[in-house]
């Protein structure tokens, strides 16, 4: 009977994973105070050209983040070496100060677009490295960041 309890557990955790998830990972900002020259990367495979893929930021913030946004530069490498860097903004509050994510006691998490349908058109590993590119070279607040990365529709 346990055993039974135990397969049926196993096969209820193994279907609730999302298989287009390709990577879903965070890195914790030591004394949660992000210094311009901490760049953290993230390696990941893709395996399949012909769908898009969505970039996502996974940012965890303390409720004294003294800013509205968040200015990145992104890095991403190819499977070449070949390095393509965007700067993005986030917005992180509403029109009425009021933050856009889910707030948990101190803190604030938020999970924001960073590239929708992006093409990749070899297979192979890739970086992305996420440098803050705020005024100042070190802003506090920031906890936590990561990406998630996720196959999306088909190429045309």
């Amino acid at each position: 009977m346990i055993k039974y309890g135990l397969i049926a557990i196993c096969m209820y955790l193994t279907a609730c994973t999302d298989k287009a998830i390709v990577v879903d990972e965070m890195r914790d900002i030591p004394k949660a105070s992000w210094a311009f020259n901490q760049i953290p990367d993230f390696d990941f495979d893709i395996k399949n050209t012909q769908l898009n893929h969505n970039l996502y930021l996974n940012l965890k913030i303390q409720k004294t983040y003294p800013y509205e946004n968040l200015y990145l530069l992104t890095h991403i490498k190819d499977t070449e070496g070949n390095i393509v860097t965007r700067r993005v903004n986030f917005n992180l509050m509403d029109e009425n100060g009021n933050p856009n994510g889910s707030m948990s006691g101190n803190s604030i998490s938020y999970q924001l677009p960073i590239f929708t349908n992006q093409k990749f058109n070899k297979t192979g590993k890739y970086f992305i490295a996420l440098e803050q590119n705020m005024r100042d070279s070190v802003i506090n607040g920031v906890e936590s960041i990561g990406v998630m990365i996720k196959e999306g529709q088909p190429v045309f």
